[in-house]
């Protein structure tokens, strides 16, 4: 039987695509910062090696970039992990796994908020 529900979507906020020079350094000691592919101002998605399986729990981030001419950093972002999951299979004689995490941005702070969305305007490429 065919499934007639229409699916809603359920974001509040716009996703942007990030260029590739845009990292995300989780605050839980974490030796591999993650690479960050899309942002929100609710949250947001990476990839990262890891070297066994999921990533230790975060519940703070720290954004950094840096183009040609300047260079962005929004630190001690609170956040929730939403999903983990593996994009490769860890082959043998590899040292890491690349995974995607999606996060959920906690309260900002009027600072922090500013900060994220002109990281939105100069570092996103287009909307998702």
């Amino acid at each position: 039987m065919k499934d007639d529900r229409i699916q809603t979507e359920r974001r509040q906020h716009q996703r942007y695509r990030v260029q590739k020079n845009a990292l995300a350094l989780l605050r839980n000691k974490s030796i591999y910062p993650g690479h960050i592919t899309e942002i929100s101002l609710g949250g947001m998605v990476f990839q990262y090696h890891s070297r066994n399986g999921k990533t230790p729990e975060a519940s703070e981030i720290d954004i950094i970039s840096a183009n040609y001419t300047e260079a962005a950093l929004i630190r001690h972002l609170g956040i929730k992990t939403i999903s983990d999951l593996a994009v490769s299979e860890k082959k043998a004689g590899e040292a890491t796994q690349l995974r995607k995490q999606a996060v959920r941005f906690g309260k900002l702070s009027r600072s922090q908020r500013s900060q994220l969305k002109y990281f939105i305007r100069a570092y996103s490429s287009s909307r998702v």
